[in-house]
């Protein structure tokens, strides 16, 4: 098996005896395979090529996250070994350090969808410090040293009424993102993977290849809808819209350290997750 780097896909082209992908780059080639996978993330290239534009399977949750590392020995020190969460309305900063003089932030903030996208009128970093300035001395010093081009990115699912088109099949994000506040999405993505992999490998002949894709996705489009259902809800109590709300939060928080409550929450999380 071959790897290459920095080769993005450029283009797909289906037929009965197989794709076609042409791959860009320092070494542009056309490749011939008899299945393609898209396993390249929420905002896929082959599910383009093969599907259509994104903006039919996209679904916004609302909201954005951002997320930066930055060099602050002296937060690293005043954090070491703790997660602290902002408990603010409609934003929320969350930091921890890290194993060197490192600090991580994540900043999750609600997205008007009248308002003109941040990359033609500010940049993200102006974006982020407008938005959260003032929750706190030490976010304030994380946003002085916000990199000029943090990871900022709408939170939102990828719901598409089928995974695989001809030869071509998607996994993980690309079919089945359930958001950045939910997680699982690594996890479910190996999964995914497995489960193709054990259900694809035997097919003996070319004619066996589409029926093996529509048997990965009987079999593992439920899964997937459970999680996403789940990181909707996770999406919605994650950033309070109001007090109330955010009273909710707080409660749920100071419940879960009381003592019965806290083992409670833990089955109900590996249960979850174990499903």
């Amino acid at each position: 098996m071959r790897v290459r780097y920095g080769a993005p896909v450029s283009h797909v082209a289906s037929g009965d005896d197989g794709v076609r992908v042409a791959v860009a780059g320092a070494h542009a080639v056309t490749l011939a395979a008899d299945v393609l996978i898209g396993a390249d993330g929420i905002h896929s290239t082959v599910r383009t090529e093969v599907f259509g534009p994104e903006e039919e399977y996209l679904r916004p949750l609302g909201m954005r996250a951002a997320a930066f590392i930055v060099t602050e020995p002296d937060l690293n020190r005043r954090f070491r070994n703790r997660f602290i969460l902002t408990d603010s309305i409609h934003r929320t900063a969350g930091l921890y350090s890290l194993r060197s003089d490192e600090m991580a932030a994540f900043m999750v903030y609600r997205e008007d969808p009248g308002e003109t996208p941040p990359e033609r009128s500010e940049t993200t970093r102006e974006r982020l410090r407008r938005e959260f300035v003032g929750l706190g001395q030490a976010i304030d010093r994380l946003l002085e040293l916000c990199p000029e081009h943090p990871y900022d990115d709408v939170v939102a699912q990828i719901v598409m009424p089928d995974w695989h088109k001809g030869r071509t099949v998607l996994v993980g994000d690309a079919c089945g993102a359930v958001s950045l506040l939910a997680g699982q999405g690594g996890s479910l993505a190996i999964a995914g993977a497995a489960l193709l992999g054990d259900i694809l490998g035997p097919a003996a002949s070319p004619e066996g290849i589409v029926p093996a894709l529509t048997e990965f996705q009987r079999r593992f489009r439920p899964v997937v809808e459970e999680a996403q259902a789940a990181g909707r809800r996770a999406a919605s109590s994650f950033l309070p819209a109001n007090r109330t709300q955010r009273f909710l939060r707080r409660w749920i928080i100071r419940a879960s350290h009381a003592p019965g409550i806290d083992r409670l929450v833990a089955r109900q999380i590996v249960g979850r997750i174990a499903k």
